[in-house]
């Protein structure tokens, strides 16, 4: 298992916390996640022998708001 905190730039209205639940909900491996948009964050626990720290911001970077900057 592993723990990583990723930066959600720009990211403060609640569809983008929506969207970034609901893409990492559907990505096998995830097992737990937290969207802070106070603090443009989403904190997420996944298995890293099934998915890797680069494509879970792919997928967010993919499903959050247009108008708002990447996943770091």
């Amino acid at each position: 298992m592993a723990l990583s905190t990723l930066t959600l730039r720009d990211a403060t209205c609640s569809l983008c916390a929506n969207k970034v639940s609901v893409a990492l909900h559907a990505v096998e491996g995830v097992r737990h996640f937290d969207v802070d948009l106070a603090d443009q964050i989403a904190v997420v626990t996944f298995d890293d022998d099934v998915v890797d720290r680069d494509h879970i911001c792919r997928i967010i970077g993919r499903a959050h708001c247009d108008g708002h900057g990447p996943v770091m």
